[in-house]
């Protein structure tokens, strides 16, 4: 990795982007590289229901998955932003969910919260194969994965556009390189 921003200015690092665009992959190694928390905001979705995402959506559907995604999410960012406020963690990245910004309520929880905001996007083509490949199920893939990414891509972006302070195309990029990116964002804005 090329780029190494001090943690002690990076602040709450919110990812988001459509599923497969790499959120959850690359997470883990934006914490790692900042020695910082990071959270999975579907993993804590599941502990906090005591099921998967896929039962909560057999159980009661998206209505069901996106209320329990909004109580979540702010209860992440509520404890990422007391851990950066009080000085315990220099740094918190969060992936969100691939939908979790169409609550506007959702929206604004997130610019409030983060310091950046960090669009991961992709072709919609890279989005299927990566979707295909994974192992995580997503129930709203059921059915003609290409049309629903598609669809989702574009019916989102202005979302993503609305609260992203900056935006990477993933498509073709290995997880270092996109790594590496964020790392870059994140170093230019310590510099300003």
């Amino acid at each position: 990795m090329k780029a190494q921003p001090s943690a002690a200015k990076t602040g709450v690092v919110v990812l988001v982007g459509v599923m497969g665009t790499g959120k959850s992959t690359v997470g883990p190694g934006i914490a790692h590289a900042l020695q910082c928390k990071f959270v999975d905001l579907d993993t804590q979705i599941t502990k906090s229901a005591k099921c998967t995402v896929s039962e909560i959506f057999e159980r009661g559907g998206e209505v069901e998955f996106r209320a329990i995604e909004t109580d979540v999410l702010a209860t992440v960012l509520d404890d990422a932003r007391a851990q950066i406020d009080q000085q315990s963690s220099n740094s918190v990245v969060v992936a969100t969910g691939g939908g979790a910004i169409i609550s506007q309520t959702n929206r604004d929880k997130i610019v409030s919260a983060a310091d950046h905001v960090i669009w991961l996007d992709a072709h919609v083509d890279e989005l299927v194969k990566r979707t295909s490949s994974s192992r995580t199920a997503r129930p709203l893939l059921a059915n003609n994965p290409q049309q629903v990414l598609s669809a989702l891509s574009n019916e989102r972006a202005s979302l993503y556009e609305q609260i992203a302070t900056s935006r990477i195309d993933t498509t073709g990029k290995q997880i270092e390189q996109v790594i590496d990116a964020v790392l870059q964002i994140l170093c230019q804005s310590e510099e300003k």
